[in-house]
């Protein structure tokens, strides 16, 4: 076989498309020969995804300090576990890792300015870390959710809260480390990492501003309409960049006013909030043109029930939406699809203690999912995932609506012919 020949399955599969970590893998061009993008903020934003240990952070010192050390220094076998064990994907973060150290675009660059911040009483899950690039300028990574149900439980929380308190640490994180650090800033983070640098590129001081040349928001929610009307968005706009996989549920809250790029996905439904589903072609996103079906249905019906309901109602009904998905006692939406003959059960129990109004906003809550996850077409690994997601929600809000109406005080929602309280 001639040397065209062997090369042909490795061009056909890069053909076919890869994800930010094959990215990592295949393309080395520095940052003087390309500049910054996208894809790059990607892959930055999901390092401040690992969990740093105490024993780890005392070995190098740098990492907390605005000094940094070499990322290279995270290649520590022993403390993977704990780094990499709860994130989305341990194995591709390992990949990730591994692939980052030895490409020549990343590998001289320096983690610095570590912090994390947990606050149960408030719901807040905090974590940031500052990439110092080779070129002389900074990425300033916001970490987002993780796949738990406290995570995406924060997420939620923006939609009846502002600021939530992570994206006051934000802004304060960024404002340090721009006083601390010379040349260039990008910010950026995934899910709610997105969100909280958007948020506080736009709340810093305007000579710390002047200095952010992007504000990169990787499926992170949006903001409600008084913070977009104002003046602080208007001078940062030209300069955000969002990226949203076809499917996107989180990325598309509040969205009204930001422009946005749209992300092929190889999964399906809330699962594409995963950015290793998400294809890349080369060094860009592979993009389409619309936002898939289903998540134009679950947009619309969120934006409708968002505008009719107050601040506080929303919240009420996000406690007992969580209340009665936590009754599974799983710590991810994954293992509540994986074991949903246990889990639905377990919810309906639940909801059975909840307000007969709530508890209907609830029935077409796992309604509209069900109905997101069955609208378009998806991946033949992702398949059989969707098929067992589609029936746990669907078979949940069946068998809620069946409940019978329990003698508790009712949480009074709006009609739709009435105005809410703004």
């Amino acid at each position: 076989m001639d040397k065209e020949s062997k090369e042909q399955p490795a061009f056909a599969k890069r053909q076919a498309g890869g994800t930010f970590v094959t990215y990592v893998q295949t393309n080395f061009d520095s940052l003087d020969e390309r500049p910054f993008g996208a894809v790059d903020s990607l892959v930055l934003s999901w390092l401040s995804y690992y969990r740093l240990p105490g024993r780890l952070l005392r070995e190098v010192p740098g990492i907390a300090s605005w000094k940094g050390a070499p990322v290279g220094e995270l290649l520590r076998a022993e403390y993977f576990e704990e780094m990499l064990g709860n994130s989305w994907d341990p194995d591709g973060g390992r990949d990730l890792l591994f692939a980052v150290c030895a490409n020549p675009r990343f590998r001289g660059m320096r983690i610095a300015g570590y912090r994390t911040a947990f606050d149960d009483a408030t719901e807040e899950q905090f974590a940031a870390a500052t990439f110092l690039l080779p070129d002389g300028s900074s990425y300033i990574a916001f970490r987002g959710t993780d796949s738990t149900l406290v995570g995406w439980k924060e997420d939620f929380n923006m939609a009846f809260q502002s600021p939530v308190p992570s994206q006051v640490s934000a802004q304060e994180y960024l404002e340090e480390a721009a006083a601390a650090l010379d040349g260039p800033l990008y910010v950026g983070g995934h899910s709610k990492g997105g969100n909280l640098a958007v948020y506080a590129a736009i709340m810093c001081p305007h000579a710390q501003q002047d200095r952010i040349v992007r504000a990169f928001s990787h499926d992170g929610p949006g903001f409600n309409e008084n913070f977009l009307r104002g003046k602080g968005f208007a001078r940062m706009r030209d300069r955000i960049d969002k990226t949203l996989p076809r499917s996107s549920v989180f990325g598309m809250i509040f969205e009204d006013q930001e422009d946005y790029s749209i992300v092929d996905s190889t999964s399906f439904a809330l699962m594409q909030h995963n950015p290793f589903s998400w294809v890349v072609d080369g060094a860009e996103f592979r993009c389409v043109e619309r936002i898939s079906a289903g998540a134009r249905y679950v947009d619309s019906t969120l934006a409708n029930w968002v505008a009719q309901v107050t601040p506080e109602e929303r919240e009420r009904f996000i406690d007992a939406l969580f209340q009665v998905i936590n009754a599974t006692d799983a710590t991810r939406f994954a293992d509540i699809r994986d074991s949903w003959q246990e889990s639905v059960p377990k919810m309906l129990a639940a909801a059975g203690e909840v307000d007969p109004e709530t508890r209907s906003l609830i029935t077409r809550t796992l309604g509209i999912l069900a109905r997101s996850a069955t609208v378009g077409k998806v991946s033949d690994a992702a398949q059989r995932a969707k098929t067992a997601a589609t029936k746990a929600a669907g078979a949940a809000s069946s068998a809620m609506a069946k409940l019978p109406t329990p003698p508790l005080p009712r949480l009074r929602m709006p009609h739709k012919d009435e105005t809410a309280e703004s």
